[in-house]
């Protein structure tokens, strides 16, 4: 009975992923990130991972080169116009890059100011 829920756990991802889809035509963004939105929202409504969907989604994580492959592919079909186009990719690469590191580095500074101004003060001298 435990493969029924790996099952549907790995139904209910990919059913995220149509509702994803679906919501791509109201909101301009891809449809595998939203889908993941309503996925996120869905587990801070539940308070908890089901642990078959935690199973399924490490072994897909795990896996995630596999999938990468037919992207990979598509790349190669298009190799020419990546040629024409390689010193703005690069460019948006980097800025992008640079971008989410500096951001990333921000948050995490105020939160630690924030986690040890929160913190109780500890009478080391006695």
């Amino acid at each position: 009975m435990q493969w029924f829920k790996y099952a549907l756990a790995l139904l209910s991802l990919v059913g995220l992923w149509f509702i994803g889809l679906g919501l791509s035509t109201f909101i301009p963004l891809p449809a595998s990130l939203l889908g993941l939105l309503v996925l996120l929202l869905g587990l801070i409504w539940l308070k908890r991972i089901p642990n078959a969907l935690l199973i399924v989604s490490q072994f897909v994580l795990g896996h995630m080169l596999v999938l990468f492959v037919p992207a990979t592919m598509g790349i190669l079909l298009y190799a020419e116009t990546l040629a024409d186009n390689l010193p703005w990719l690069v460019l948006s690469i980097v800025i992008s890059t640079l971008l989410s590191l500096g951001i990333t580095a921000w948050i995490c500074q105020r939160l630690l100011q924030a986690k040890s101004a929160n913190a109780p003060i500890s009478d080391d001298n006695e």
